[in-house]
C-alpha cells in the first residue's frame, strides 16, 4: 500500500510528465511534482525528494522458495534465484519430475538439473545410472599369486599356501608349531616345512629311528647291534674288524706241533698230524703205535713204551703175523690123504660154494681129507 500525503495544490496540477510513466519499478509518477513527480515505495521517507532518490534491495522480501539463494542484479533492479537440486522456475517454484522414475540402479541418488538427471552411485558401484559393478580386483591388490575374489565395494584374497594376511603378503611360519621331532631342526618353506634329522632319525618330522642292523651290515655271521646313531657288530670265531670283514690267520702263531701241518679256516684252524707220530688237536699226543694196525692176518697189536708186539692166530707167524704157516707141508696125512689147511673165513667166507676149512673164524692147523676106508689123519677104519 502506497500512503502517500501532498499538498493539495500540488494533487490539482495537471503534470503531463506522468504519461511518459517514466518512473522505475517500486515507484509511482505523481503528477504536479514539481522536481521529480516519481514517489518511492517507501513510508518511511518522509519527503518527496528522499523517497525519489532511493532505489530498494529487491532481494529483501526473500523472494525465492525452498531455500533458494537470491542473488540481485546490477542497480538492484532485478533478482535470480539459485534453486537447489530437484527445483526450477523464477522463483524455484516448481520440482522437477526428472527423477520420478528413479533411473538410478544399486541404490543410487537421482539429483535433477538443466542436463537432466544425475546419479551419485553408492560405493562400489559406477556408470550413468550406477549399473556396473567396480572391479576392485583391477588394482591387483592380492599378493604372491594369490586369487582375488571381487564383491560389492570390496575384494577378498585366498592365499596359496605358505602366504596370509587381507593381501596375502604375510608369510605363514610352518615351524611356529614346532612339527619337528627327537630334536630335529626345523626349515621355514613356502608352503611347507622340512625337518633336519639328527643322527639316527629320520622320517617327515623325524620321528622314525633308524635301524642301522637293518641292511645287516656285519659280515661272516656277526652279530649286529643297533644304538641309538651306530652299530656294532660282535664278530664270530676267526673273524674281526669293525664289521667282521677280517679273517684271523688262525695258523700265524703255529698251533700245530711237532710238524704238525696247520690250515686256517673260517672259524678256526685245524692241524694235519699225518706222518709226525703224533696225535691230538695241536699234535701234542704220541701216537700209540697199533694205531697204526700193523698186525696182520687179525692179529691182536700191544703197545709198548717205544714198540709194538703182534699176537697172532694160530696158523700165522713172523713179528706182524704176516707169515702164513704152511702146515700141509709135512705131508701130515696118511694113507694118501689130502691134507688142507684151514684159512680164515674172513678172507674166503664170502666166495660162495668153498669147503667148511675156509669158513673157520679162526683158522688153525689143517685137516686131513681121507681116501675111502681110511679116517682121522689118515688112519684105516676099523
Amino acid at each position: 500500500m502506497f500512503c502517500v500525503s501532498f499538498l493539495e495544490s500540488l494533487c490539482m496540477r495537471n503534470d503531463s510528465r506522468c504519461l511518459s510513466n517514466a518512473c522505475q519499478k517500486n515507484s509511482t509518477c505523481v503528477s504536479g511534482h514539481k522536481d521529480d513527480p516519481c514517489l518511492c515505495a517507501d513510508a518511511s521517507v518522509d519527503s518527496v525528494e528522499e523517497l525519489c532518490n532511493k532505489t530498494s534491495n529487491p532481494c529483501s522480501s526473500n523472494p525465492c522458495l525452498q531455500n533458494a539463494t537470491c542473488l540481485g542484479s546490477a542497480g538492484n533492479l532485478s533478482f535470480t534465484c539459485q534453486c537447489p537440486a530437484g527445483y526450477n522456475g523464477p522463483t524455484c517454484e516448481r520440482a522437477d519430475r526428472d527423477c520420478d522414475t528413479n533411473p538410478c540402479e544399486h541404490g543410487g541418488t537421482c539429483q535433477s538439473g538443466l542436463a537432466g538427471p544425475t546419479c551419485l552411485c553408492s560405493a562400489g558401484y559406477t556408470g550413468t545410472l550406477c549399473e556396473r559393478d567396480v572391479d576392485e580386483c583391477i588394482s591387483e591388490p592380492c599378493r604372491n599369486g594369490a586369487l582375488c575374489r571381487d564383491g560389492v565395494d570390496q575384494y577378498s584374497c585366498y592365499c596359496v599356501p605358505g602366504y596370509q594376511g587381507k593381501h596375502c603378503d604375510l608369510e605363514v611360519n610352518e615351524c611356529a608349531s614346532d612339527p619337528c621331532l627327537n630334536g630335529a631342526t626345523c626349515l621355514n618353506q613356502i608352503g611347507h616345512y622340512d625337518c633336519i634329522c639328527p643322527l639316527g632319525y629320520t622320517g617327515t618330522n623325524c620321528e622314525v629311528e633308524i635301524d642301522e642292523c637293518l641292511s645287516q651290515p656285519c659280515l661272516n655271521g656277526g652279530t649286529c647291534h643297533d644304538s641309538l646313531g651306530s652299530f656294532s657288530c660282535s664278530c664270530g670265531r676267526g673273524f674281526l674288524g669293525d664289521l667282521c670283514d677280517t679273517d684271523i690267520d688262525e695258523c700265524s702263531s703255529q698251533p700245530c706241533l711237532h710238524g704238525g701241518h696247520c690250515t686256517d679256516g673260517p672259524d678256526g684252524y685245524s692241524c694235519n698230524c699225518s706222518g709226525t707220530g703224533f696225535m691230538g688237536l695241536h699234535c701234542e699226543t704220541l701216537t700209540p703205535l697199533c694205531w697204526s694196525q700193523p698186525c696182520y692176518n687179525n692179529a691182536t697189536c700191544e703197545d709198548h713204551a717205544d714198540n709194538y708186539t703182534c699176537h697172532c692166530w694160530p696158523g700165522y707167524a713172523g713179528s706182524r703175523c704176516e707169515e702164513d704157516i704152511a702146515e700141509c707141508l709135512s705131508n701130515p696125512c696118511l694113507s694118501g690123504g689130502l691134507c688142507v689147511e684151514r684159512s680164515w673165513a674172513g678172507r674166503y667166507g664170502l666166495v660162495p660154494g668153498l669147503p667148511p676149512a675156509f669158513r673157520y673164524d679162526r683158522a688153525e692147523g689143517y685137516i686131513c681129507r681121507c681116501p675111502p676106508g681110511f679116517a682121522g689123519k689118515g688112519r684105516r677104519k676099523h
